[in-house]
């Protein structure tokens, strides 16, 4: 049976009347609908609003909300439909009726790869004028990032400056972004849904199911694995963790990511609560809404470890510190200060006394879960996930400091558990193509999606070749699964690996110095039709990994650099070069 027409009101099953007279009553309002000359069913007839839904996503949450907003705003009768930014064509912006934008930032304020094509365009000064587009932007960020949300202020400011008419102030989304953006895309959907004269029927965003597991609601998986992959001479420990998903439902693909929620350190709570002269065992309220005690909450739901402008500009408020105002108010004299620095290190500088302990954790962040590349594929650790971790851990002003997630999973025991979702992210994959070669470069905990990838490639069985750069300081002690990739090397699976130890001779050699090294190869590889996938760093190496590849593309292929730029932009647009970058 058909559904009614969404413009012209019907009666619901559920309703009060006998069939009967629900049907007579469906029959009468549909009739006088239809005899209206405006609104109701003429309303429908009349030529859809239009929206593009443009999306810069590096992790896949844009992508996603992206999608979300385009069906969102179908069901408010928007013609509206969600496009890569990488897939737009950039010439049309100019006839562009309506142009939303959900944009992630990476790196130091960057846009997402997908992105930069489209950002460059429109901050260059012969980008043309928009004043027929109304646009509206959505941002995710991390607050804990001093470029908060970069990407979009800059979309949203150009828009602007390009003479476009704004539908919507911005908003900016920190980690936990659902309730920003459910409000967001209603008012969205309301102010398009009154240009077309139709009415927007809410629409809950699609979130995790309250009896699934998942970012609403974690898994709480067991550790079976827990291994320093480094040797006693290493200055680093990278672990190598193996966790259960049996029980979860959780499912994953080589490319995607572990969400893991940490627990902060309980000595950096102790020494924060006696600093701040507070009751461990006052009942605050928890990220949850719960009641429960000052300690615990500060061990499960809040932030503690990261210095942010709004924290500190909390504590101004509190103390009203003319030296913390001046730090505040010079931006690049803040970040600095809030390099490695954690809140106890905040108010032993800036002493803050807080009437309660409620008072206190109102000004905190909720604790957000880490993302981790998988380093394993399902179809070689059937009902496992791996990841592989490098614990984060310096002196500073003569204490210890520790990444809060890494040195969590790096002192979890085999036997106990963790709270994980897993994270897709469709934007990172290992060739869909099995014939495909794929080239790799990870250098240090880089090589995780990597191991995966060459595990889901030689249990697919693929025919394709491949190759994997990977660097890190010295060969003895700091060469990751060494035993696995040089037994893959013999058997064939893995038909090149090219190594870089920048410590174990007198001059540093990283894997860009590398690719140079082996640029006619690699070359031909990708005119052979390769896969070119980087993961790691994104301030400095892959920086430097993108800049050698546009070198060794200008080099071997004879091209200026315009045409070998315009190589990459190619291999980007065909999704052969696909980078995983924090």
């Amino acid at each position: 049976m058909s559904q009614p027409n969404q413009f012209v009101p019907f009666i619901p099953d559920n309703a009060p009347f006998s069939t009967e007279q629900r049907a007579w009553l469906n029959g009468f309002l549909a009739g006088m609908f239809s005899q209206q000359p405006a609104g109701g069913a003429a309303a429908a007839a009349a030529p859809a609003v239009k929206a593009t839904v443009l999306y810069g996503s590096q992790t896949g949450n844009a992508e996603a909300l992206a999608s979300q907003t385009a069906k969102q705003l179908k069901s408010a009768g928007v013609d509206a439909t969600a496009v890569d930014m990488e897939a737009f064509e950039k010439a049309q912006i100019v006839e562009e009726e309506n142009l939303i934008l959900l944009t992630s930032t990476y790196g130091d304020g960057e846009p997402p790869d997908n992105a930069a094509d489209l950002h460059a365009f429109l901050m260059d000064e012969s980008a043309p004028k928009l004043d027929k587009t109304a646009f509206a932007v959505f941002g995710l960020g991390d607050t804990s990032y001093p470029e908060f949300c970069k990407c979009a202020k800059d979309f949203d400011s150009r828009l602007e400056a390009l003479g476009a008419r704004r539908l919507l102030d911005r908003v900016d989304a920190d980690v936990d972004f659902e309730e920003p953006f459910e409000s967001w895309v209603q008012k969205l959907g309301s102010t398009l849904a009154d240009s077309a004269a139709v009415a927007v029927e809410p629409e809950a965003v699609e979130v995790d199911d309250a009896s699934a597991y998942g970012k609403k609601n974690p898994f709480p998986a067991r550790i079976v694995e827990n291994l320093n992959l480094n040797g006693e001479e290493s200055a680093k420990e990278t672990r190598h963790v193996a966790i259960s998903l049996e029980g979860s439902g959780l499912s994953y693909e080589a490319g995607d990511a572990l969400a893991v929620l940490p627990l902060n350190k309980t000595d950096l709570i102790e020494a924060l609560i006696s600093k701040l002269e507070l009751d461990p065992a006052t009942e605050v309220t928890g990220a949850d809404g719960s009641k429960k005690p000052l300690v615990e909450a500060l061990r499960s739901d809040y932030e503690i470890t990261n210095v942010t402008a709004k924290l500190a500009a909390s504590v101004l408020e509190i103390n009203g510190s003319d030296t913390l105002k001046a730090l505040v108010e010079d931006k690049a004299a803040f970040d600095d200060y809030c390099w490695g620095r954690d809140l106890l290190d905040l108010v032993t500088d800036y002493p803050v006394k807080f009437e309660t302990g409620e008072a206190f954790v109102s000004i905190l962040k909720k604790l957000a879960s880490r993302l981790y590349s998988i380093s394993s594929s399902p179809d070689a650790h059937p009902g496992e996930v791996h990841v592989t971790v490098g614990r984060v851990s310096y002196e500073k002003e003569g204490r210890t400091r520790y990444g809060v997630c890494s040195d969590y999973l790096a002192c979890t025991p085999e036997g106990d558990e963790v709270k994980v979702f897993t994270h897709t992210n469709k934007n990172f994959r290992p060739p869909a193509d099995l014939s495909g070669d794929a080239i790799m470069v990870g250098p240090g905990t880089g090589i995780a999606p990597f191991r995966a990838f060459l595990e889901d490639r030689i249990a697919k069985e693929a025919t394709g070749r491949n190759w994997l750069f990977f660097g890190d300081q010295k060969c003895d002690c700091d060469f990751l699964y060494r035993e696995t990739l040089e037994s893959w090397f013999k058997d064939g699976k893995l038909h090149r690996l090219d190594t870089a130890f920048s410590r174990d001779q007198a001059e540093k050699i990283y894997v860009q110095d590398r690719m140079r090294e082996q640029g006619a190869e690699l070359f031909a590889w990708l005119q052979a039709g390769a896969s070119f996938f980087v993961c790691g760093d994104a301030s400095r190496m892959a920086k430097d990994v993108d800049t050698a590849l546009h070198d060794v593309i200008a080099e071997h292929g004879d091209m200026s650099a315009e045409d070998a730029a315009a190589f990459v932009k190619t291999l980007k647009s065909e999704k052969r070069y696909q980078r995983d970058v924090y």
